[in-house]
């Protein structure tokens, strides 16, 4: 079973990932990268970039996930993913660090665009290491933030959750209920 293509905000292959975003002419400011339509970084992508202002969201700010709050999709050997920072910009421009226990580390670059709810609904057009969007819901409860989102373009036969479908309701071959479930701390 191949688990890989499920893209959290958060979730590259280890193997997929190689280099700085700033290689290819990209940058990690968004100076060039307004995600998937903006042109920068590592070919552009499907023109689907989040456009607006994200002042607004209860995301904003940088965050950080890790030991028990890795996700249980995160924590496969496939992954091993042993810390994962996410920075959510005004600039509606997001940027994830992923550090795994054998001390491989890798960048994820894009666009975001959120609606507020209980929870909210997210979408994300990565950019970075490669072009693809994803889906999901999220929720600030004080310093936490849980979060849930799959990969749906290039799509690998996963079922995104909704805010009707709730936590835990990502679905697809080889998930139960609540391993792809991130939380967050905010830094």
């Amino acid at each position: 079973m191949r688990l890989s293509p499920l893209l959290l905000i958060l979730a590259c292959r280890p193997d997929d990932v190689n280099g700085d975003p700033t290689e290819d002419g990209g940058s990690t400011d968004g100076g060039g990268e307004a995600g998937d339509g903006g042109g920068g970084g590592d070919g552009g992508g499907d023109g689907g970039a989040a456009s607006g202002d994200c002042e607004g969201s209860g995301l904003l700010g940088d965050w950080r996930s890790e030991g028990e709050d890795i996700s249980a999709l995160f924590q496969l050997s496939t992954f091993d993913y042993a810390r994962v920072d996410a920075s959510f910009g005004a600039d509606c421009l997001y940027r994830v660090d992923v550090l795994t226990n054998g001390g491989d580390e890798y960048v994820i670059t894009g666009s975001w665009e959120a609606q507020e709810g209980s929870p909210g609904s997210i979408t994300q057009w990565q950019d970075y290491p490669y072009a693809a969007r994803a889906e999901g819901i999220w929720q600030v409860a004080g310093e936490a933030l849980s979060f849930e989102v799959v990969q749906v373009d290039p799509d690998y036969g996963f079922t995104a959750p909704t805010p009707s479908t709730g936590f835990g309701s990502t679905a697809g071959q080889g998930l139960a209920a609540g391993d792809n479930v991130q939380t967050y701390r905010r830094l």
